[in-house]
């Protein structure tokens, strides 16, 4: 096989790679807006969700609800609407926010570890930067994490300069808001499909 040919299997291979980041980064933004959208009833007393268990899943509010181990055996069973109660008495920033952080600090995580094992990860985009040090600083107790003249490339987001001065800093839900991540996501998406 001639080096042309194996060039454009790679290329061809490279190709497939990133539309499947573009495809993660789309999903990962469906989600996030979806548990967006689910936190909402969390928060009210009244309770709708209980109506979708209700209605859905034929289960009253004194049915319990049960979360399996791995071997099956049952870990919970609190009733539905003890949970709906402690639910809604949570603080809404608490709740919403910490949900909202973790869904985002989970997909830059993924995000990001995709990038690097497709081998996509490119030292002169700023936008690819941010995302690892983004995920790097997800997947470490959701602070930045810049010593020694870090970071050595431009990293930015939509005006977002990741600088030394952010060391210590909370990322998700700080430097990075939740609008902040959705643009991120959109932006992986059309720089992977460019």
């Amino acid at each position: 096989m001639c080096v042309c040919a194996v060039t454009q299997l790679a290329c061809r291979a490279m190709g497939i790679e990133a539309e499947r980041i573009a495809q993660l980064a789309d999903e990962l933004k469906i989600g996030f807006c979806a548990l967006s959208l689910a936190i909402l009833p969390l928060a009210d007393p009244r309770q709708p969700l209980m109506a979708i268990y209700r209605d859905l899943y034929e289960q009253t509010a004194d049915s319990p609800l049960v979360i399996y181990r791995n071997d099956g055996t049952p870990h919970s069973a609190e009733r539905l609407t003890d949970i709906f109660v402690k639910a809604s008495s949570t603080a809404g920033a608490g709740l919403g926010e910490d949900l909202l952080n973790f869904a985002t600090m989970h997909g830059a995580a993924r995000l990001g570890d995709a990038i690097q094992r497709a081998g996509l990860s490119d030292r002169t985009s700023p936008l690819l930067q941010f995302v690892r040090h983004f995920r790097n600083a997800c997947a470490h107790g959701n602070r930045w994490h810049f010593q020694n003249a870090e970071p050595r490339q431009p990293a930015e987001l939509r005006g977002i300069v990741l600088t030394s001065a952010l060391h210590g800093s909370k990322a998700a839900g700080g430097t990075v808001g939740a609008g902040d991540y959705l643009d991120m996501l959109d932006d992986v998406a059309a720089h992977f499909r460019a």
